[in-house]
């Protein structure tokens, strides 16, 4: 198992250093770790944010070589025709995507709209696969981008992984025209996805956002709110889950025994019981339809 340093942060929203903890989740994506991150909730604004987590230098073994792998290939293009479907009418638009990896996205966006002016940045990624698109490998800040240079900037699955979402919300109120656009997708803390069915990414997740937090992030960066998607399309944000853990729970299956799965009789049964409830109460979207959803895609307009 990977051996990490842990840093205590303060909530990146109001500045609070009290909170209280939701639950413990470990690296259940690539079991990197047996550790059990803290997922808390701020006492003054209630943004929810892992406490201690990862320092920077200590999360590359969470992104092995294959996290990344595929995620701009061929069948991305479903996904990337419903992300157009969230964007206003770009036609001459001046156009920035955050976490752009090979600039797959971008390149489909020139295919729909071949008067748009594209950009994209990526640390992590090495360059671009796609001619027509202005690539930085680069974080955000970034003293390449102007000044209300963009008329729409995009993030897919990129503002929850961040060490501090504010910079970036401040980077990009500079650099977006007032008017503009900010169209991203981030995870809802408030649904049963991820509070009750442990599918959050913990530690990649290193935030989760709800509509009240993203209220309190439009407001202090100089943005207005004016759309949150509820959308499972994108990703699945059904809380498929909730009662395998539950049953888990009743029976002391700790992240250890799923782990090595290793369960009991009692465990097993107990584990198939909620696993059924789990695939009869979440086999439709009804999460979506009360606004319930795991995974929101939201709009932040510049104000003047």
């Amino acid at each position: 198992m990977t051996v990490f340093s842990l840093e205590h942060v303060g909530c990146d929203l109001c500045g609070e250093t009290s909170y209280r903890e939701r639950y413990r989740k470990p690296d259940t994506r690539f079991w990197v770790s047996l550790y059990a991150f803290p997922v808390v909730e701020c006492n003054g604004c209630g943004l929810v944010y892992l406490n201690p987590r990862p320092d920077q230098n200590s999360m590359a073994p969470f992104y092995p070589a294959n996290y990344h792998k595929n995620r701009d290939g061929e069948k991305f293009k479903r996904r990337y025709d419903l992300q157009m479907t969230f964007l206003p009418k770009m036609a001459d638009a001046k156009v920035l995507d955050i976490g752009c990896a090979r600039g797959d996205f971008l390149a489909h966006l020139r295919g729909k709209v071949p008067t748009a002016v594209v950009t994209g940045v990526d640390y992590f990624s090495q360059g671009i696969g796609h001619d027509n698109i202005r690539f930085i490998r680069t974080l955000l800040p970034c003293p390449e981008l102007k000044d209300r240079e963009f008329d729409v900037i995009t993030a897919w699955a990129v503002m929850e992984h961040l060490h501090a979402p504010s910079v970036y919300f401040t980077e990009i109120a500079r650099i977006l025209k007032p008017g503009g656009k900010f169209v991203f997708q981030v995870p809802n803390s408030q649904s049963l996805w991820g509070a009750c069915a442990f599918r959050e990414d913990t530690p990649r997740h290193t935030y989760h956002f709800s509509p009240a937090s993203l209220q309190k992030y439009a407001d202090k960066f100089g943005f207005k709110l004016t759309k949150v998607v509820h959308d499972d399309e994108l990703f699945d944000g059904r809380g498929k889950g909730t009662f395998l853990h539950l049953m888990g729970r009743l029976t002391c299956v700790t992240w250890e025994n799923h782990f090595k799965k290793n369960f009991n009789p009692l465990q097993k049964l107990a584990l198939w019981i909620g696993k059924t409830i789990d695939s009869t109460v979440f086999s439709f979207h009804w999460e979506k339809a009360i606004g319930r959803s795991g995974n929101m895609v939201v709009e932040f307009e510049r104000k003047a």
